[in-house]
Formats: C-alpha cells, structure tokens, sequence
C-alpha cells in the first residue's frame, strides 16, 4: 500500500494551508496536488499497486498535523509514503529535489528512483539533487514520524514560468508511478 499525501492539507482558520501559489499554473500547492494525487492512484491501480491518498491532516498545529498523517500512514499499513509538494521562490530558481530521512537506505533508494525517472521525462529541468533531511529541517516530522520508508517529492518550482511549462499533473503523476513500479520490482 502506498501513502499519497497531499502536502500543506492542514486546516487553519477552516481552511486548508494550501502552500505556495504559481502564479504562472494559477493554483496553489495542495490543489495542484491533489490533482497529481488522484491521477497517480489511478496510474498505480492500473498497475496492481493499491494505494490511498490523504489530503487531511488533522491538528492545530505542524507538529500535530505531521502525527495525524504519520497515524493514517500506520493504520493503512502503508509501506511507502510520499508527500507531494512543488517549491517556490524567486522567479529563476528552478529544478527538482527529492528529500529522505537521512538515516534511511530505502527512503533513499526511493528518492533515487524519482530523481532518475524525472532526469528521463523532464531533461530540461534543473536536477538540484537529494536532500537527507533531520528533525530540525523542514519535512523533517513527516520523515522522521512515518512508521515506513517516506519520501517528499518536490519536482518543480512553481514561481520559475520554465518549470511551469514543462509540467502537467498527469505528466508528473505518470512520471511518479514509473518510479514507483520500478522501485516496487527492485523489492
């Protein structure tokens, strides 16, 4: 079973966090996320892989949220679990990283295969490499709190209007199930 969840899907003030906005895709983080998660799951089905996806995560504050996500995580015995994300900041960073929990192999190996297969399908973005991340970095409680190897997947800079153009969310939900299926044959 695989863990999607939907990064920035904590509620405050009754509303979901939301993220980073793109000015050039018109949408926010977790949207165009949720979008990318509902075309992966269907990608993995179609490959006998199940998964679920989780776009809620309850709790008033961060580290509350990265709890609850991490207890979703454990009661659908997941055995992977990504959090999809894009990055935004000034208009010419670009490129796509990849963060694991520093200590873990197969979080790792994981973070390997998405590197690889966006290097493939996405040649002309920036590769800015993988990213061992520990407790005091950010992403590093939703590492660090799942029971099971997890990952976040950051392919794109959703302020760099190159970065933007080049991506869909079905093309980056395609390009994350052949990393999962390759990684998933490996096992």
């Amino acid at each position: 079973m695989i863990a999607i969840c939907v990064g920035h899907s904590r509620k405050i003030n009754g509303r979901y966090d939301g993220g980073a906005y793109s000015p050039w895709l018109k949408i926010n983080e977790r949207d165009f996320n949720l979008k990318v998660a509902s075309k992966l799951s269907k990608h993995l089905a179609e490959n006998g892989i199940p998964s679920k996806i989780i776009s809620d995560y309850k709790g008033g504050g961060y580290g509350y949220a990265m709890q609850d996500a991490a207890d979703q995580i454990k009661d659908m015995r997941a055995s992977i679990a990504l959090e999809l994300h894009f990055n935004s900041a000034t208009p010419s960073a670009s490129g796509h990283e990849w963060l694991y929990w520093h200590s873990s192999r197969a979080g790792k190996a994981l973070v390997e295969a998405f590197q690889a297969q966006f290097d493939k399908d996405y040649p002309n973005i920036k590769q800015r490499g993988l990213k061992g991340i520990t407790t005091q970095m950010r992403g590093g409680l939703f590492l660090r709190l799942a029971h099971c190897p997890s990952v976040i997947l950051e392919p794109f800079f959703g302020s760099s209007e190159s970065d933007c153009r080049q991506v869909t969310p079905d093309g980056i939900a395609k390009s994350y199930a052949k990393a999962l299926i390759s990684t998933m044959g490996e096992r």
